[in-house]
């Protein structure tokens, strides 16, 4: 045999030893197993930002919390909703997403995707804080313990990272997450900041003519569909003929809705009709005789 081929098959004898090493050496990733730990605290915040949803959308006082108290103002503001929808309902399908990635397992990727979300709801979590402590002067036990859950699922995915197989660099991961906790409160600011639109149509008309004709509605600034009935007057919502019945409130007529033997909010007195709870344009605009040139309610 000549020299140059007992040479190549040595060669290659050798390549195929180094290739069979590696493959022995080569570890399989194990796939990734449910977090529940992170699902249980995820859970948890679904389960208060759902409650606080289905408060928001049937009314009623939150457990534990007094009627009039700081659970009720809060969701009584314009800060609990956003887009049209309870605020809370956000946080619960945040909370969702988390716990669906928590479920299938936190590989790197969906541990990158919860890391986002998770800083994004701390985020929005220490703006509607600061709205409702500096804005609104109210706290909300419920809306805290959110915020709570929500930066212990931020700190579990950070303790995760460590153990996690394929984790990318601390330093590619931050500058995601510091702009997901930016952005979203800022998101949020920027919907609260635009104007409701649609008080110098019929709304306004409406709301003017129900103040000259001596139209009352009573209600209070902690009451969820209080605030539900002004925003269907939009910009207009000034104009309504509004009498507070919280004493605790400034401008506060307590002993007016006393009088007028108030006992549901809002409640509207039209003349000689009396009705109770929201009510819509249409039956406003009937009950007061409201008879627009232009401009008819949706």
């Amino acid at each position: 045999m000549r020299a140059s081929e007992r040479g190549g098959r040595a060669a290659l004898w050798y390549c195929n030893d180094r290739m069979a090493t590696r493959k022995r050496e080569v570890t399989p990733v194990a796939p990734a197993r449910p977090d529940f730990f992170i699902l249980g605290l995820a859970a948890a915040g679904f389960a208060i930002a759902a409650y606080l949803t289905g408060l928001k959308w049937m009314g009623g006082n939150a457990a534990f919390c007094l009627s009039g108290s700081g659970c009720d103002v809060v969701q009584g503001s314009r800060y609990g909703t956003l887009l049209g929808l309870p605020t809370a309902l956000w946080g619960a399908v945040m909370c969702a997403a988390i716990g669906a990635l928590a479920m299938l397992g936190l590989n790197a990727p969906r541990w990158t995707w919860a890391l986002y979300l998770a800083a994004a709801g701390v985020g929005v979590s220490i703006y509607l804080t600061a709205l409702s402590v500096l804005v609104i002067h109210a706290t909300c036990a419920y809306c805290l313990a959110s915020g709570v859950i929500m930066v212990a699922i931020l700190a579990v995915l950070l303790r995760r990272r460590a153990a996690l197989p394929g984790r990318r660099k601390l330093s590619a991961v931050v500058p995601g997450a510091l702009a997901a906790a930016i952005l979203a409160p800022l998101g949020a600011a920027f919907i609260y900041a635009m104007p409701a639109g649609g008080g110098t149509g019929f709304e306004g008309a409406l709301a003017r003519h129900l103040r000259e004709t001596g139209a009352v509605m009573y209600g209070a600034h902690w009451c969820p569909h209080c605030a539900d009935q002004k925003a269907l007057f939009g910009d207009a919502a000034k104009d309504v003929p509004y009498v507070e019945c919280a004493a605790d409130a400034v401008n506060g007529r307590p002993d007016l809705c006393e009088k007028a033997g108030v006992k549901v909010f809002p409640t509207w007195v039209i003349g000689t009709e009396r009705r109770e709870g929201v009510q819509s344009l249409s039956t406003l605009s009937t009950l007061s005789k409201f008879e627009p040139e232009a401009a008819k309610p949706k």
